[in-house]
């Protein structure tokens, strides 16, 4: 992730750029969220995370601010902050595209 949240925050993008979810093929839906889990679990011990955000932004109104789908995953520890929804927001104020 080119603005990372928090230590570990990585993107998993399919290999076919499209821009929504639903317009990936059944076989490719499945290979991203397969993707998520493997990577989540390797970065589960290198972080010492003690849990996971995986978050889609599916289209504008979603805040997808760079038009083909990616799945955020961003590894937790208690206290990262102060408030746990922040990391929300914090998603919604990336500008990836500027």
């Amino acid at each position: 992730n080119l603005k990372p949240i928090v230590p570990g925050h990585v993107l998993i993008l399919p290999k076919r750029v499209v821009p929504r979810l639903s317009q990936l093929t059944n076989d490719e839906y499945s290979d991203l969220f397969h993707s998520v889990r493997i990577v989540s679990n390797a970065l589960e011990p290198y972080y010492s995370a003690d849990a996971f955000n995986i978050a889609v932004q599916d289209g504008k109104e979603a805040g997808q601010s760079v038009y083909h789908v990616h799945v955020h995953i961003l590894p937790r520890k208690a206290g990262d902050f102060q408030r746990n929804d922040d990391i929300y927001e914090e998603l919604d104020n990336q500008k990836l595209n500027e």
